[in-house]
């Protein structure tokens, strides 16, 4: 059992400096010219949902949420000298959630890097959903709360938001498969 203990107070701090990478880009850019910041807290969700009598559908996702934030870069100029990707990946970021998060979508194209995490909880939920944007477009977007994957699905439908629409292609009720591992070139 103390081992154990050990073993784990031996990695926390790891969990703690993945969510800090996240953080600390939220951090160094808020405010500033050219960038977007947007925090929705759980409460302000919660809220949202008893507005949505009509929809118990958006109703029960509103209230499964208990927080959004989104860092986007709206300065053309910024984009292209920017990178959230490459920043992320420079901390060693995505090596270090390997083991806790599960990478859901990875979609290269013309020097963009999209990347979709997810973290499940004991019910097989998803408690954190993690959108990556970096290249033309630099964005990231933290989603948590208690959702299934066909409420993840319905928010890339309901956002508009660069990027979210890549969500659209998650089947209901199923993970989309694993992104291929590129091939080894063959030795001489």
């Amino acid at each position: 059992m103390k081992k154990l203990i050990i073993i784990l107070l031996m990695l926390l701090p790891f969990q703690m400096m993945a969510q800090d990478a996240v953080t600390k880009l939220f951090d160094k850019y808020s405010g500033k010219d050219g960038f977007t910041t947007v925090n929705i807290s759980g409460k302000l969700l919660g809220m949202a949902s008893q507005f949505e009598q009509d929809d118990k559908e958006a109703q029960n996702m509103l209230s499964s949420l208990s927080g959004i934030r989104i860092l986007s870069v709206d300065d053309e100029a910024l984009n292209k000298s920017l990178n959230f990707y490459d920043e992320l990946n420079k901390d060693h970021f995505f090596d270090k959630i390997k083991g806790e998060y599960e990478l859901l979508m990875d979609v290269k194209e013309k020097g963009q890097v999209v990347r979709f995490y997810i973290k499940e909880n004991k019910e097989k939920r998803v408690s954190h959903l993690l959108m990556v944007v970096g290249g033309d477009d630099n964005a990231i977007i933290s989603i948590t709360g208690n959702l299934d994957m066909n409420e993840i699905a319905k928010i890339g439908q309901g956002v508009h938001i660069d990027g979210l629409e890549h969500l659209n292609d998650i089947e209901k009720g199923e993970k989309p498969e694993k992104p291929a591992k590129p091939e080894k070139p063959a030795k001489n």
